[in-house]
């Protein structure tokens, strides 16, 4: 039991150090940012990709992504006739990764935070990261 427990700890130790920073931001960020003023928010995040203005809703859009490629190159050997050849093999494998946050601001502050579905954390705390900076610690 006490092994079991010794265990579970250490195991949580061990994921606790491999936090990204930029995901915790975002994750983070839902809660924390509602009530910053939009000035505050344009300072920190930049001027958003998009703007739409509903009624006395504003919709601020920033939008933050990469593609990964990797290339990898192989060769496949095959002997015709006594002779070895070699003919080489590239594969190329490509991954995007983006997310896009929506900021709602009425009277000129933000009353919420919302990701696009199917969102890659680390993108969207390059969005909120600085801004998370910014606000006052819980007391």
């Amino acid at each position: 039991m006490v092994r079991s427990v010794v265990l579970l700890a250490l195991g949580s130790a061990v994921l606790a150090g491999c936090a990204n920073p930029r995901s915790e931001a975002a994750a983070q960020a839902n809660t924390a940012l509602v009530g910053m003023p939009k000035e505050l928010l344009y300072s920190c995040a930049g001027v958003p990709d998009n703007s739409q203005q509903v009624g006395d809703v504003e919709r601020l859009t920033y939008v933050r992504g990469m593609t990964v490629t990797h290339v990898e190159n192989d060769d496949d050997d095959f002997v015709i006739g006594g002779r070895r050849f070699f003919r080489p093999r590239t594969t190329v494998h490509r991954q995007d990764f983006q997310c896009e946050a929506t900021f709602t601001v009425r009277d000129g502050v933000v009353e919420s935070l919302d990701y696009n579905q199917g969102r890659d954390l680390e993108s969207c705390g390059t969005i909120v990261q600085t801004c998370m900076a910014v606000i006052p610690a819980p007391r």
